[in-house]
């Protein structure tokens, strides 16, 4: 499984790490969002919809992420481009910690989404080339992203419970603060690509039905996961059915119910941290797209299992079950799509738009049907998503594949 890092040169494995470390960071920013939306809306008196609107203002930093990602190095140079674009993801939690204006808080969603979408953006493509397209690579990394996802609940919740939600964002800045001083000391050898070399920035690869299959999946798959991860903690928090499980008194299931909501949240990503290391062994004996689709369909069943479930018990399994198998998904079809981003350097942003723009809108989708029907009917709209993702895992399979034309690329360089 780690086969790959030992074929690298001293560099390249440093590079590596920095991209581990900066999705790690990234999955604490990420998973913190979704902590700190009771916390907002309570100090500034925000509603659902407008709750469900600043998420979906995240998912469109993450789409503009997508395409200022791969422009911008061809007039910075990479290195100075994702230290810069980094940074502002943490500009926006401090912009967050700072003022409850509506329009200054949408902002500060839309820096964050662009920090973490450009990271990702990044480390996807870099690790990628440096692999080779390594399966066990791609879900190494989204590990990292795990394990900061898991850290960052309970850490959230430990700083805020001690020094108020505020203290919270600032551990999150702190962190981010270490990984940008990291990306900038990185050594690339082609830092700035050639902005003559149409290949920089051709979409070409958008006419090859493979690729059109992988970005709808992730663009159900980020939908899906997007608006879960945001929304968790606030629907746990809202099961009615749960609260008397949590003591007698309303001060103690209210408690009860923040805590318990925060330790899902961090099941939820241990789980898939898990899930990760184990698909990144069982992608060397397996073909990768009956794993996708085997994936897919765990997350169905497991999610309308959550919708259903009214116990501890079984709304704890569901989420355990749930996050296991959405574990592999992206880093699978970010790998399986390497044929096309380490060919094209604008194929990783493309994927990253087909997923942001899905996840702008569920966010807002699922706050506003909350508001009229409860959060259990604004969750039930994630599952058009979900079983559309079913429905374009199996084309995965069935569609036979083409590989990206050497003969398009060649007449690029005509």
């Amino acid at each position: 499984m780690l086969s790959f890092i030992k074929k690298l040169d001293g560099r390249s494995r440093a590079l590596l790490y920095t991209c581990f470390f900066a999705f790690f960071c990234s999955g604490a920013l990420t998973l913190t969002i979704g902590s700190t939306i009771p916390d907002l809306k309570a100090a500034y008196g925000l509603s659902d919809t407008l709750s469900g609107l600043f998420l979906s203002a995240y998912s469109a930093g993450n789409l503009a992420a997508g395409f200022v990602g791969g422009l911008i190095p061809l007039y910075l140079g990479q290195r100075k481009s994702i230290m810069l674009l980094s940074a502002l993801g943490y500009a926006g939690f401090l912009m967050m910690i700072v003022w409850g204006n509506p329009v200054w808080l949408f902002l500060a969603f839309v820096l964050t989404g662009l920090g973490r979408g450009s990271v990702s953006n990044f480390d996807n493509r870099m690790v990628n080339i440096l692999s080779g397209g390594s399966p066990a690579a791609s879900n190494l990394l989204h590990a990292s992203f795990a394990m900061g996802a898991i850290a960052a609940p309970m850490i959230f919740l430990a700083m805020s419970t001690a020094a108020g939600w505020r203290a919270g964002l600032c551990g999150v800045i702190a962190l981010g603060t270490v990984s940008v001083v990291r990306l900038g000391r990185m050594r690339l050898e082609d830092d700035r690509p050639s902005r003559t070399d149409k290949v920089n920035s051709t979409l070409s690869f958008l006419k090859n039905p493979s690729f059109l299959i992988q970005g709808m999946m992730m663009l159900c798959y980020l939908c899906s996961e997007f608006a879960i991860s945001g929304w968790l903690v606030t629907y746990i928090q809202s099961k009615t059915e749960l609260l008397s499980a949590f003591g007698r008194t309303a001060q103690a299931q209210q408690a009860g119910a923040a805590a318990y909501s925060q330790s899902m949240a961090t099941l939820l990503w241990t789980v898939i941290l898990a899930g990760r290391l184990t698909c990144a062994a069982l992608s060397a004996r397996f073909s990768q797209k009956k794993l996708l689709l085997a994936a897919s369909v765990g997350v169905a069943l497991f999610f309308g299992m959550m919708l259903l479930s009214g116990t501890i018990p079984l709304v704890t399994a569901s989420v355990a079950g749930l996050g296991f198998c959405m574990a592999g998904i992206s880093p699978m079809i970010y790998s399986d799509a390497a044929a096309f981003t380490n060919a094209y350097p604008l194929a990783t942003s493309a994927l990253l738009c087909f997923g942001s723009s899905g996840a702008i809108l569920m966010p807002v989708v699922v706050g506003a049907v909350a508001e009229r029907f409860g959060f259990t009917g604004g969750m039930s709209a994630i599952y058009i998503t979900v079983a559309l993702l079913v429905v374009f895992a199996t084309l995965n399979i069935t569609v036979k594949p083409r590989k990206p034309c050497q003969e398009a690329h060649d007449a690029i360089h005509a």
